[in-house]
């Protein structure tokens, strides 16, 4: 099974792969630096169409649990999208992140991504549209952590910077994060 990865440059991209890699994914780290979330998701979009696929941003390093067998054996084939609990360095808590795509999703999110090429969050306005909801067709996995969210990214500023203009600051403890990483 394939596992896209998008990066920005994370220090935690190599690890992100060998994750992967290491848990028996084939991975295709998609890192233009001269192209946006937007059109990252519009490529990969194009070229998984009529595949199941895994979607993970670099600053995520998934644990054993996570899987080609494991995703295989989710057994709704009427959710297309499944999310998963990952821990989040910054929140010290837990929060969705990745998605195991189904081929069915392709078309509904190929023909949408080019309405949200503009949007601080291109991928969660993708979640949204009316293909996945009406009916549901999207769920969270939550039996299980599946990896580990912002470890390892010495200078939160960039983060903080992005949280605080999504109006998400009061989510996260950088203060403790910031502690940690001095460890």
């Amino acid at each position: 099974m394939i596992a896209f990865v998008t990066s920005i440059g994370e220090p935690t991209t190599d690890l992100c792969v060998w994750a992967l890699e290491r848990n028996g994914f084939e991975v295709t780290l998609v890192d233009d630096p001269n192209t946006t979330l937007a059109q990252k998701l519009k490529w990969i979009y194009n070229a998984a169409l009529g595949i199941n696929y895994l979607r993970v941003d670099s600053d995520i390093i998934v644990n054993r649990n996570m899987t080609p067998a494991f995703l295989n054996s989710l057994d709704d084939p009427d959710i297309w999208w499944w999310q998963f609990i990952t821990f989040d360095w910054y929140k010290q808590d837990t929060t969705h992140s990745m998605a195991f795509i189904r081929a069915q999703a392709s078309n509904a999110l190929k023909g949408n991504i080019d309405r949200f090429q503009y949007a601080s969050r291109p991928e969660t306005e993708v979640s949204r549209i009316i293909e996945l909801h009406n009916p549901r067709r999207m769920a969270t996995y939550d039996k299980q952590i599946m990896g580990l969210h912002g470890y390892g990214i010495e200078n939160l500023k960039p983060v903080i910077k992005l949280k605080a203009s999504r109006g998400q600051s009061s989510n996260y403890d950088f203060e403790l994060a910031m502690e940690l990483n001095k460890l």
